[in-house]
């Protein structure tokens, strides 16, 4: 069976924040993403998450080599699908979920010892 998505998928390991927004109180818990493309997001998490369900997931992209800042990613998505990852102690999920809204926010200074 051939490649169904229409948008190109980019691998990407970032530490990720996940807001899970739709819920009273609010949640929030950490991840790490895997890919990315400009219709959809995959993801590790320690949190199973319903198909539906609403999050905002924040995350830095990297710094090119000649900029002293990095920009933060805002992303608005609802989760497709969770699997369990198999071999962990403790559970880890897998999270595909599509993108209803990509925002870049200002620039995040970085590290001038870096």
């Amino acid at each position: 069976m051939g490649e169904r998505r229409k948008a190109r998928r980019y691998e990407i390991y970032l530490p990720v924040q996940v807001c899970l927004s739709g819920r009273r109180p609010v949640e929030f818990c950490t991840g790490q993403l895997r890919d990315i493309s400009r219709m959809g997001i995959y993801f590790l998490s320690d949190v199973e998450l319903e198909p539906g369900t609403a999050m905002e997931l924040t995350f830095a992209l990297p710094t090119e080599s000649d900029r002293k800042f990095s920009v933060l990613v805002r992303a608005s998505a609802r989760a497709l699908r969770t699997s369990p990852l198999e071999g962990d102690i403790t559970p880890v999920y897998g999270v595909a979920a599509s993108i209803d809204r990509l925002d870049f926010v200002r620039p995040v200074a970085q590290n001038a010892a870096a």
